[in-house]
């Protein structure tokens, strides 16, 4: 697969790494501080704002999905196949097509952008290097028209007291809160978008998930520098956001005292 590495990095890498520079190059000609922080924040905005139809797509299959599975006759159907879950399946399959649900709706939508999501990280990993190799690395993704961004390298990595390219496990101290921020955020997003289900084993497998997906990336991001972090707590922010007007607080609340006060809230969204 590495011939594909050049086309990769020519679609995707190096119109991002150029992007990134001359926003980072922007706010240093204004003096803002912490130019390459606010750089990251605006840039993953920007590619927030470019994949929206896709979210927006995923989050109203999955708003119609689980009107679907919250209705009579569906709760009525796991009852009476309970035992036979092939014949389930079947009865299923039939009440989406005539529903007009497709069951992969709120998933495929969301693969798409996921290329985007990679090449946003690499571009952030790459534009961030302060070593000599990575300096060298980072050379090969600028393009050599635009002679104000090779000037702009190395960025200035200081974010709020932190070094952008520094992490948690190697600074410690405030940079934890970085991590803490990425496992709340997720956690919050994960359950507004989780799928209710009548059936115990999916149930279980979705509040396993529930925490296991966070407490993971949370983990990891531990090992990740904090500038690729205050990406992700950017993008699960403007996900939660994003959430809440289609559908509400979702699943947030469900088996908290705030549940009715959430439900309440979700009908208030829904009706706009």
């Amino acid at each position: 697969m590495d011939f594909l590495t050049p086309l990769w990095n020519n679609i995707v890498v190096d119109p991002m790494v150029n992007l990134l520079l001359w926003i980072y190059t922007m706010l240093v000609q204004i003096a803002v501080p912490g130019a390459y922080g606010i750089a990251i924040i605006l840039f993953t905005l920007l590619v927030r704002a470019v994949t929206l139809p896709f979210y927006a797509q995923q989050q109203k299959a999955m708003k119609k999905q689980q009107t679907l599975m919250q209705s009579k006759e569906w709760q009525e159907m796991q009852k009476k196949y309970a035992k036979n879950r092939e014949q389930l399946a079947q009865e299923q399959m039939k009440l989406y097509k005539r529903e007009g649900v497709n069951p992969l709706g709120g998933c495929l939508p969301a693969l798409i952008p996921w290329p985007i999501m990679i090449g946003l990280y690499q571009s952030i990993m790459t534009v961030m290097g302060a070593q000599p190799e990575q300096l060298m690395e980072l050379s090969k993704h600028i393009y050599r028209f635009i002679p104000a961004l090779a000037a702009a390298v190395p960025v200035q990595s200081d974010f709020l007291g932190m070094n952008l390219a520094g992490m948690p496990q190697t600074y410690g101290g405030l940079y934890y809160v970085v991590p803490a921020l990425v496992l709340v955020t997720t956690l919050i997003q994960q359950r507004m978008m989780v799928m209710p289900s009548t059936d115990p084993q999916s149930a279980q497998m979705n509040q396993s998930m529930m925490v296991m997906m966070p407490l993971f990336i949370g983990y990891i991001s531990l090992s990740f520098p904090v500038g690729l972090s205050l990406y992700w707590i950017v993008f699960n922010v403007v996900g939660i956001v994003q959430q809440y007007l289609n559908t509400g607080w979702g699943n947030l609340f469900v088996g908290t005292p705030w549940e009715a006060a959430a439900n309440k809230g979700k009908k208030n969204v829904g009706s706009k």
